[in-house]
């Protein structure tokens, strides 16, 4: 039946709705998966109307009631086959939908819904209609066709009952998909729309799943989400609890300190810095220190997390191993308040007299760091930063970084001296990363008196990079390359305009292509294309399992530098990965592995003796051998930790480390 909309009405309730509701309620909520009881409100009215009433259905309600389900069915069915007025059609399909999904046939209640909206989208019992279509496809196990129903619901309902269920059953299913963040939103609309009972129902069931939850990002995610109100509180003590369990007071101290300033009145507050003063009373207690200083907040913070990763990792596996002497870990968020950071800075250098400070991730942060460190004197390790000669910033400043020069000289040094090869072309991307690397690996080049043919520049994510290719053969073709022209008339069989009228053969060894993975994928199927069938030598921009799987076989046999490779059958780089894997359930990347050499160096200092900033220092200056977890290393001249790297080829979809 479809009415005209009416005004709300408290004290008219359609009889049908009235007289069959209950049942309903009573078997759905028999199938509700989280335990929890549902509000009456599926059956709540939309609006005054002259409710449709036949003894087939109320027969059928009945048969409900007296959980006979089956025969609810039967009569409805039988019910639909002799066409019923109009007018009984929109509640004949929803009860039959309904009684259908309290059998568990949800696919057959969902075709009874789908008419119920394809026939009555504007029918009073339509808002219902769509609750349990979307209820049946959860049931079914399809929470992304469930969902954007009840977000429909959501927006469009004019009906708070309606509007309330959709929110309570968005919450419930974005529970189920662990997507605790807006599981926990749709529940405060809830608790936005009262009345007070079903808002502190919805305020329980956010404390449940808070308590519930032992992700570490989901939590991360609520608090920065609700930073100054519930939940965020209870998503911050959730994460100081998670650190103090693991040991991790450093990180337990980085929680207190916000949760303290934005709930000061807070009921745990007291407790909360009471546990604080114990922590920095237990870090106190550590001989020696060890600080980062990283973006743990902002677009960075993946990155910077991925390094103290690292370190934490160095630094438990130092106390595995008698943890003599006691080294403790600062953390300090370099975003947290950049107007005071020099301050703070300063404050930590002097007061808390770290070994070292590992950071900042960017070269455009270091001379201001390294400023402060050198009159501290005390070693600034960057992880990340990739700025050249840092010996210019003082004699304090030191770097485990995979940089442009370490790379281009690496895979300089294959190409000419493992591999033979003299003559080169470059095609580089026109970004800070490819005119770098094209430059530092000419510049190797030649002063091992080889020979760069051709240079030239794309802008990156160009497809097509013909011009370039065709300039790069003519600069070849005046020098070494050749052009031999094909005899057309001994080819057999019909000629077409793709025939070649000359064969091309480069005079040049191999091709140096310093960009993304995928660039550099369509770039040699260009360049095979245009017969440049020569090695191809890459950077670590490469380093990507989709561009090694690329089904073009162009790529197969390229050759590429990185700073690690997760699947390194070196023995030190795989005990390294596997606790990695155990420690924090993920694989450890480069700014990992960088974040754990910076610390492994101090703690070595340490370990021989070194007590200072200046002590440490002076280890890392005249040290030969140095202990990273590569293989035998020292810090260059300009401050730059000289480490093995990894030659890595694809072969077969596949990276192969062949040194």
């Amino acid at each position: 039946m479809i009415h005209q909309a009416s005004p709300p009405s408290s004290s008219h309730t359609p009889p049908l709705a009235a007289s069959w509701g209950t049942g309903l309620l009573l078997t759905w909520g028999l199938l509700w998966p989280m335990g929890a009881s549902l509000t009456p409100v599926v059956y709540a009215q939309t609006g005054a109307q002259e409710q449709a009433d036949h003894p087939i259905l109320t027969q059928a309600k009945h048969l409900l009631d007296a959980e006979q389900a089956e025969e609810a069915i039967t009569l409805l069915r039988g019910f639909l086959a002799t066409s019923p007025a109009p007018e009984l059609l929109d509640d004949t399909y929803l009860l039959l939908g309904a009684t259908l999904h309290a059998t568990q046939q949800y696919g057959e209640a969902l075709k009874s819904l789908h008419q119920l909206r394809a026939e009555f989208p504007a029918s009073e019992v339509a808002a219902r209609g769509k609750l349990l279509q979307a209820r049946s496809h959860a049931a079914m196990g399809n929470l992304d066709l469930a969902l954007p129903l009840l977000t429909s619901l959501r927006t469009l309902s004019k009906n708070d009952n309606i509007k309330r269920e959709a929110l309570y059953l968005s919450g419930n299913f974005y529970a189920q998909k662990n997507d605790a963040l807006h599981a926990i939103q749709a529940w405060q609309d809830v608790m936005a729309l009262g009345p007070d009972a079903q808002a502190e129902d919805a305020r329980a069931r956010i404390r449940t799943l808070l308590e519930d939850t032992s992700d570490r990002r989901a939590l991360e995610r609520i608090r920065e989400a609700f930073p100054r109100s519930f939940p965020g509180d209870l998503a911050a003590l959730r994460l100081i609890n998670f650190y103090v369990e693991r040991n991790e007071e450093h990180l337990a101290v980085r929680q207190i300190q916000p949760f303290l300033a934005n709930f000061p009145a807070h009921p745990q507050a007291t407790k909360t810095l009471e546990l604080l003063a114990r922590l920095q009373s237990k870090l106190k207690s550590h001989q020696l220190f060890v600080a980062t200083v990283l973006p743990f907040s902002g677009e960075l913070a993946p990155f910077a997390t991925e390094t103290l990763n690292g370190v934490q990792l160095a630094i438990e596996l130092h106390r595995e191993r008698g943890g003599v002497p006691s080294i403790g870990l600062i953390v300090k968020d370099f975003e947290s308040d950049r107007a005071s950071f020099s301050a703070d800075f300063s404050g930590l250098l002097n007061n808390d007299h770290p070994l070292a400070v590992i950071g900042p991730l960017l070269s455009k942060h270091l001379p201001a760091m390294a400023e402060l460190a050198g009159r501290a004197h005390t070693p600034l390790i960057t992880p990340a930063a990739t700025l050249p000669n840092l010996r210019r910033l003082g004699s304090y400043v030191f770097s485990t970084s995979l940089t442009y020069e370490l790379q281009a000289k690496r895979i300089a040094t294959y190409a000419m001296k493992e591999q033979g090869f003299r003559r080169f072309c470059i095609l580089y991307p026109n970004t800070t990363y490819g005119r770098e690397l094209a430059r530092l690996f000419a510049q190797e080049v030649r002063q091992a008196k080889g020979e760069v043919i051709a240079s030239a520049s794309y802008k990156e994510g160009d497809p097509d990079v013909s011009a370039q290719l065709k300039h790069m053969k003519a600069e070849d073709l005046k020098r070494y390359g050749l052009a031999v022209p094909v005899d057309r008339s001994k080819q057999a069989g019909k000629q077409t305009k793709m025939d070649r009228k000359v064969l091309y053969a480069p005079g040049f060894d191999a091709v140096f292509i310093p960009s993304r993975a995928t660039d550099a994928g369509l770039i040699t199927a260009q360049l095979n294309f245009h017969d440049m069938k020569v090695p191809f030598l890459g950077a670590n921009g490469w380093n990507s399992t989709d561009f090694a799987r690329t089904t073009d076989s162009s790529i197969d046999g390229a050759v590429f530098v990185d700073g690690f490779f997760v699947d390194s059958p070196n023995p030190s780089v795989q005990n390294f990965v596997d606790r990695y894997k155990a420690r924090f359930g993920a694989s450890p990347t480069l700014f990992a592995m960088q974040g754990y050499d910076a610390a492994k160096l101090v703690i070595d200092a340490a370990k021989k003796g070194a007590t200072s900033g200046e002590a440490v220092r002076d280890q890392f200056m005249t040290q030969p051998v140095l202990s990273p977890l590569t293989g035998p290393a020292a810090f260059g001249p300009d401050g730059t930790l000289n480490r093995p790297l990894f030659l890595l080829q694809i072969k077969r979809g596949k990276f192969l480390q062949i040194n």
